[in-house]
């Protein structure tokens, strides 16, 4: 139907509206009033046609509109024919944005006279006011204005069909029985798919379309696998959503490639680009598409996906299906689940991936694996981290955990889990043995750094020596292929040295006959830095054809291999020496082992780099010297048999902690340590030998540059005064269950004597002390213990130190056995510090003095004659401010509320 213009019409329609306008404003009179009543408001709403007709809808998809999008359509013209009058009126057309507008566009209202109208015409211009398209209406294109009223009235124009659609990532899984598509990437996880960029094309017109960097949603989902199995019923399955809607011409439509992206803060990282012939899907005016499947192809040449098969093998090899953690790591009973897609099969306990989907680090420790670990393990050519067993398996299993032992770990971290072993198995406080007042005292008045540590012994929970966790019968020399291992542990297994990464566990696996062309060698392991063979029942020796020959090797640990001789782990150390590892080697973990004798002196010099022995529980007699040259900064020689250690048998850095010579057959202290060195030390134990004096007697003992020295249980008859003369600079000295019968004037003066603050001298034989004991000389003293000696009156001179928190003098008896001590020590209560006085277990008499509270914690049980008023101190000890250790048959008066029996 042709439009038509009557501009004469359009004048006397302008009239009229002006007309009624005045009238309306007039007031004049109720006759001449138009009513309001008399008017209407029509909207026009503007649709494309293909939301109108699914003939439109056709047509649409077939040809080219005459509008690309609805959003352009700024303005509506239109004209209209009312009781023979034609009217034209421009209104503007809104919507919220521009995906809203192709549901439809509103214009703005118009008023209208009430009455029925037909539309003639419409034109649509854009934003420029340009006329975009024109459409003549049908004669029966009508609507009616109702008083007061809104009528809407819905046009149409051929606008492009529209729909939007949403896209889901799915893997397209390869068969892992057939060859696969060429790959040369590493790989990635599908888990890391955060951005992608998606390209579809129309299957009619072969139009494209590309979609930029589309957010992506990652999620595990579950897919009925195998109803009938318990285990297998359910797959996990992983994808990714794109949830922000993408508009599309209507149409029949594939995706053709899409590259996906990783994202860390701001930085995007292309993961793969790749070409694809995906399903067809629809997409219809108005409607949304849900979702439409990007197939992401996964390769099983893809260097993760190759690890994957590999790990699936070391399983299967390795009887995985009879595998139960028993560690802290993991919920007890844990397996690997390969119930799942292929390039999920890296997501199991005890593996890590990098962002590539290598496998970094694989720990069976736990697992309870059995057999040779396979030719597989050379495809794992990312692993920094591979653990057949460990040292913690059953007390802790946490070596492997969240804050243990990760790939690539920085230098300190590095350092922090090489002494694992060495804080949960050899650290203690020497200062730990001593009396429970002097411990009291040295927490409670010290600086919070020098707090007597805890330290956990070892425990029945923990895997004995001797006992198998694991039925690990051998290693492949595949794991000369993993160039970045850098540590390797082997423990608690039935392994013997000769199936440690000696031969191909199957030479005619695909594995093997790949690698056996390629020049496998120790020396090529530059990154391997730490060892351990632990606990293996079976090993008869060291396997040196493999930790003897890697060229940077910091750490080895072969503790608890009892089966090796004490002849042939002599040997092997020697050799050692005298390989790449040697001169390297800076820690050695060697206790309870079968060891007699040391290497020779030439053989030790050569180790250039050793910091750090640990010899514990051996059977060593003999010792020979690292040489000065060597500086140690840990030494663990308890628990054997040594007689004697050479005068030049090594030096000691100033990292020293503990120095542990306890439980052995020494003599004489040794003069291997120097008072005036820079460095100090924490602590040096000498403890539960048969020593007796100083080598160099006292005027050329060298001294010991340590805060802690022990010389507890053993044969000292004279008081040390080597150690004093020598200006070591003791603070805490313990010289329990010796020999002692009396301290001389001026065994213990030196230039560092002022220094001292705690004194153990228990279970002597001590009669008296000399004035050495007195402020002038040790006015540090916080706290001395003589108890279990054979004082018949409590000893004056440490009294007067102004610094002293605590004294004790229990338990004093002659030979015979009978009480020697019966006075009080008149005045003690005005000592200028004393808190603490334990004098239980004698035969105090009568007390005269008056008990105050500044001593507030009192022992004074197990003195059958005493008589002592506590009226003083009754209160503090109904407050619970005084601590009194008493037995109720004593003749206490002065404080009912201790219940007496008189």
């Amino acid at each position: 139907m042709n439009k038509l213009r009557f501009n004469i019409v359009k004048l006397l329609f302008v009239s009229l509206i002006a007309m009624f306008s005045g009238m309306a404003m007039s007031g004049c009179s109720d006759d001449e009033e138009v009513s309001q009543s008399q008017y209407g408001y029509v909207q026009f709403k503007l649709y494309k046609e293909a939301s109108y007709n699914e003939e439109g809808a056709a047509q649409s998809a077939a040809s080219r509109a005459s509008i690309d999008k609805l959003s352009e359509a700024q303005k509506i013209e239109v004209e209209m024919r009312y009781n023979g009058i034609s009217i034209t009126q421009t209104l503007v057309l809104n919507a919220y944005n521009d995906e809203n507008a192709e549901y439809g566009l509103r214009s703005d209202k118009l008023q209208l006279l009430v009455g029925d109208y037909r539309v003639i015409g419409y034109k649509i211009y854009n934003k420029m006011d340009e006329v975009i398209d024109g459409v003549s209406a049908d004669p029966d294109e009508m609507f009616t204005v109702v008083p007061s009223g809104l009528t809407v009235k819905d046009l149409t124009i051929d606008s492009q069909a529209r729909g939007s659609v949403k896209f889901k990532l799915e893997k397209q899984l390869p068969d892992v029985n057939t060859q696969s598509r060429a790959s040369d990437n590493e790989g990635y996880l599908f888990s890391n798919i955060q951005l992608a960029t998606i390209q579809v094309q129309n299957t009619f017109t072969q139009m494209t379309y590309i979609f930029e960097k589309l957010n992506a949603r990652y999620e595990e989902e579950y897919e009925l696998n195998d109803p009938d199995s318990e285990n297998n019923k359910y797959k996990d399955h992983g994808v990714a959503y794109c949830d922000s809607a993408v508009w599309l011409p209507a149409g029949d439509y594939k995706v053709i490639s899409y590259t996906v992206y990783s994202k860390s803060g701001v930085t995007e990282t292309e993961l793969e680009t790749q070409a694809v012939s995906g399903e067809t899907f629809t997409v219809k005016d108005n409607e949304l598409t849900e979702y439409a499947i990007v197939p992401v192809l996964v390769s099983k040449t893809a260097e993760n996906i190759k690890d994957y098969l590999a790990l699936k093998e070391i399983w299967d090899k390795m009887g995985g299906k009879n595998w139960s953690y028993y560690g802290a790591t993991y919920p007890q009973g844990t397996n690997w689940n390969f119930n799942k897609d292929i390039d999920m099969w890296g997501d199991q306990p005890g593996v890590t991936l990098d962002g590539n989907g290598r496998i970094t680090s694989l720990t069976l420790a736990g697992f309870g694996a059995s057999g040779e670990l396979p030719d597989a393990i050379g495809q794992l050519t990312e692993l920094r981290i591979l653990a057949l067993g460990s040292h913690d398996e059953t007390y802790g299993g946490m070596l492997f955990g969240p804050n243990g032992i990760q790939p690539n770990m920085s230098d300190d971290k590095r350092n922090e889990m090489r002494m694992e072993y060495k804080q949960h198995f050899l650290d203690r406080d020497v200062r730990a043995n001593m009396s429970d007042m002097l411990q009291w005292t040295i927490n409670n008045y010290s600086s919070p750094n020098n707090k007597i540590k805890k330290y956990s012994s070892i425990s029945k929970k923990d895997t004995q020596i001797g006992v198998v966790t694991n039925k690990i019968t051998g290693v492949s020399k595949a794991v000369m292929r993993l160039k970045n291992l850098q540590q390797f542990y082997l423990a608690n297994s039935p392994i013997t040295y000769d199936k440690i990464c000696t031969n191909w566990t199957d030479p005619n696996s695909d594995y093997a006959q790949q690698y056996a062309k390629e020049n496998l060698s120790w020396s090529n392991m530059t990154n391997l830095t730490d060892v351990e063979i632990y606990n293996c029942i079976n090993l008869t020796r060291v396997p040196l054809d493999m930790v003897g020959n890697l060229p940077e090797l910091q750490l080895l640990n072969i503790a608890c291999n009892q089966n090796i001789t004490g002849e042939q782990l002599r040997a092997d150390w020697s050799k050692l020496c005298d390989m790449p590892a040697g001169p390297r080697l800076q820690i050695l973990y060697m206790g309870y082992n079968n060891l007699e004798e040391f290497p020779d002196d030439a053989q030790l010099h050569k180790m250039v780099k050793f910091k750090m022995l640990d010899c514990t529980t051996n059977k060593i007699h003999t010792l020979h010297s690292f040489g000065t040259d060597i500086k140690l900064s840990t030494l663990y020689l308890d628990n054997n048999k040594i007689t004697s250690i050479p005068d030049n048998f090594c030096a000691f850095t100033n990292e020293v902690e503990t120095l542990g010579f306890s439980y052995n057959e020494l003599t004489e202290v040794p003069n291997i340590f120097n008072a005036k060195s820079i460095y100090i030390m924490n602590s040096v134990d000498f403890s539960h030998n048969k020593i007796t004096g100083f080598a160099g007697g006292d005027d050329n003992f060298k001294g010991i540059n340590a805060y802690t020295v022990s010389l507890a249980y053993n044969k000292l008859k004279n008081f040390p005064k080597a150690l004093f003369k020598s200006g070591s600079p003791i603070k805490t000295l313990d010289l329990s269950a010796n020999e002692l019968t009396e301290v001389k004037e001026g065994e213990m003066q030196g230039s560092n004597a002022y220094l001292l603050e705690t004194i153990d001298l228990r279970f002597n034989k001590l009669t008296k002390l000399c004035d050495d004991f007195r402020a002038t000389n040790i006015p540090y003293l916080t706290g001395i213990d003589l108890s279990y000696n054979s004082f018949s009156e409590v000893p004056p001179q440490p009294l007067n130190c102004s610094e002293l928190k605590a004294f004790a003098i229990r338990y004093q008896r002659d030979e015979k056995g009978n009480r020697t001590l019966r006075d009080w020590p008149v005045g003690i209560t005005q000592c200028p510090s004393l808190i603490q006085l334990q004098i239980g277990s004698n035969d105090i008499r009568k007390v005269d003095e008056t008990i105050t509270p500044y001593i507030w914690i009192l022992d004074i049980k197990d003195n059958p004659n005493i008589s002592i008023d506590l009226s003083g101190v009754c209160s503090a000890i109904q407050a619970g401010m005084y601590l009194l250790f008493y037995d109720k048959t004593q003749d206490i008066r002065g404080c009912d509320i201790l219940g007496i029996e008189r």
